[in-house]
Parts: structure tokens; sequence; C-alpha cells
């Protein structure tokens, strides 16, 4: 059996979502007006949709919005 020896191809970075769309707790924070437990809250009572990107958390601003409309806000 030969082997090709060499570069391996170039990995990929991809996203489920454009970094424009994703927003860190803080901003949502901002976003929202609410504290930042209850963002992780909501996250939880999958309220709006939160990414895992190691260590952090990032949430959808799409999320965001549905839940503001949703009028669950108050």
């Amino acid at each position: 059996m030969s082997e090709k020896k060499g570069k391996a191809p170039p990995m990929e970075k991809k996203l489920c979502a454009p970094p424009d769309d994703l927003l860190t707790v803080a901003e949502a924070v901002k976003y929202l007006g609410v504290a930042r437990k209850t963002v992780y809250e909501l996250v939880e009572w999958e309220e709006i949709e939160g990414i895992k990107l190691g260590r952090s958390l990032r949430i959808k601003k799409k999320s965001l919005d549905r839940f503001k409309a949703s009028g669950k806000l108050t």
C-alpha cells in the first residue's frame, strides 16, 4: 500500500450561522434588556436558541427577534 506524503488539505471552518447573526450573551442582554441569568434561563427553557462554541455561548439573533415578537417579554 502506498501512501501519498505531503500536506493535508486545508480544513474549512463552517458555522451554522453567519457570525453577524450570532450574538454574545452580553449583546443579547442589551438587545432584550434583561439580566444575564435570564438569557441563560431562556436558552435552557428553549425559548431562544443558543449555540456552544467551545466554552462560549452564542445566541441566534433571529431567535431573539422571534422571542421579542412573541410578546413573552414584559
